[in-house]
């Protein structure tokens, strides 16, 4: 996890209680607005940033999010599945300041991924979660060839998770343009599921180690 979890508990707590009524009364005023006008329900776009945000140390501490490193996580993990996502907006706060756009941006990302995928292989190495469990995420945390290099299977993503980036398309945009240094519109279409069983990852331990020690 990145500072802010290092924090005194009580800190944690009292910032993670005010974001959270902010984001309630965001949430509350759009939808009072939505029902006088429904044409507000496309402005979705501008409150699903807001609201990943704003409820991001909630889900935090409900257990919804499991840090795997600052800027990976893992979103409702079970003992059968890892979803992986990038950091919300929040966690870019505290894990990217001073970290210049381009190059050096997209490097501490890898590392940042590099190292959740790390933690993964710990964590079955210690028997914590099983080497059965499957590992995905959407592919533009790394090229296909990155992922095939680390063997990953990609393959199309479906239709849930699909909506859930194009919500989070905003927070995605900002994020890419500052990865790549100049404004870059992701290419949604061109966006696959890369998935791996636990037990290849673990095999796969050496070059994660050595891409990680690379790019660190």
């Amino acid at each position: 996890m990145h500072s802010f979890y290092k924090k005194a508990a009580w800190k944690q707590w009292v910032v993670t209680i005010l974001l959270f009524l902010i984001g309630i009364a965001i949430v509350i005023i759009w939808s009072s607005l939505m029902v006088k006008n429904p044409i507000l329900y496309f402005s979705i776009f501008l409150v699903v940033p807001f609201f990943q945000f704003f409820f991001s140390p909630f889900f935090t501490k409900i257990g919804m999010y499991t840090y795997l490193s600052p800027m990976l996580l893992a979103f409702g993990a079970t003992e059968t599945s890892y979803g992986i996502h990038n950091g919300t907006s929040f966690d870019y706060l505290f894990a990217m300041q001073g970290v210049k756009p381009g190059l050096p941006w997209k490097k501490k990302l890898l590392s940042y991924y590099l190292e959740g995928l790390l933690e993964i292989v710990a964590k079955i190495e210690k028997g914590e979660i099983p080497p059965s469990i499957n590992v995905w995420g959407s592919s533009y945390f790394f090229s296909e060839s990155t992922a095939n290099r680390l063997g990953f299977s990609l393959s199309e993503t479906g239709y849930g998770e699909k909506l859930n980036i194009l919500f989070n398309y905003l927070d995605l945009l900002w994020m890419y343009s500052l990865a790549n240094g100049k404004l870059t519109f992701p290419k949604l279409k061109g966006i696959k599921t890369a998935s791996i069983k636990g037990e290849m990852l673990v095999t796969k331990k050496a070059d994660l180690e050595r891409l990680y020690e690379r790019v660190k």
